[in-house]
């Protein structure tokens, strides 16, 4: 088991935790996320979720980098592929830049996952 922390793009403050086994796919991860915010994501099925690697060369994105909102993901990479395992896009233990418990309270934590939704809404003619 791995405890991914994720934020939502768009939403200051937004910062939460997973935890899921690392051998898991994108897509469990995504169904993780939305039973984790079943709030936030009434109307979204998990599978319209974007996840992003929250990791801009070898630096992760912080947990105060996160309370104070993200709105471009240009940099960070897509996972786009459902059946990809975890560990096999850089969400394994070992890779997930663990910090002190000093430098995590100062905020400095990673955040692993950037979420992005879209409320998708019709019309009938």
């Amino acid at each position: 088991m791995v405890k991914l922390f994720c934020a939502f793009v768009g939403k200051e403050g937004s910062a939460f935790e997973v935890d899921i086994d690392e051998r898991a796919s994108v897509s469990a991860l995504k169904k993780m996320v939305k039973a984790e915010k079943p709030n936030d994501l009434k109307d979204v099925d998990a599978d319209k979720l974007q996840l992003f690697l929250a990791k801009k060369g070898d630096a992760w994105l912080t947990q105060l980098d996160a309370l104070q909102g993200v709105s471009d993901t240009s940099d960070y990479k897509h996972l786009p592929i459902p059946g990809a395992k975890l560990r096999a896009v850089g969400l394994a233990s070992g890779q997930l830049g663990e910090v002190s418990d000093e430098e995590g309270a100062a905020g400095k934590g990673p955040v692993h996952v950037l979420v992005r939704y879209t409320k998708y809404t019709s019309r009938l003619c």
